[in-house]
């Protein structure tokens, strides 16, 4: 399996309710449609509570993507496909590019 996650804010000027309804409405279904796309899921932060140790209030970021591809040459493809430019373009509306992070994974079962 091939794994990345992007780490990452929303536009200076979005609410917290805009970025999380353009998030999981508008492009949730574009990006699902990704070619060679295993799984795809989302992880908006929430702020910390009880129980978050290591947690910063407010968080810093507003939400995680991952993404599987069953190997690095289908990541690539999708990548590189025509269904990737309205995923790019879509990215670009909600997203502050200049601080997110990518982070490539790797998948470790401990329990």
């Amino acid at each position: 399996m091939h794994t990345i996650a992007f780490l990452f804010r929303r536009k200076p000027d979005m609410t917290r309710e805009e970025f999380e309804h353009h998030y999981k409405v508008i492009h949730a279904p574009i990006a699902a449609k990704l070619p060679g796309l295993v799984e795809y899921r989302h992880y908006p932060v929430r702020e910390a509570n009880r129980g978050d140790v290591h947690a910063h209030s407010p968080p810093g970021f507003d939400a995680i993507s991952i993404y599987t591809f069953e190997s690095v040459d289908a990541a690539e493809a999708a990548w590189n496909s025509a269904e990737n430019g309205p995923v790019q373009a879509d990215t670009l509306k909600f997203i502050d590019l200049d601080t997110m992070i990518t982070l490539p994974l790797v998948l470790r079962h401990v329990v």
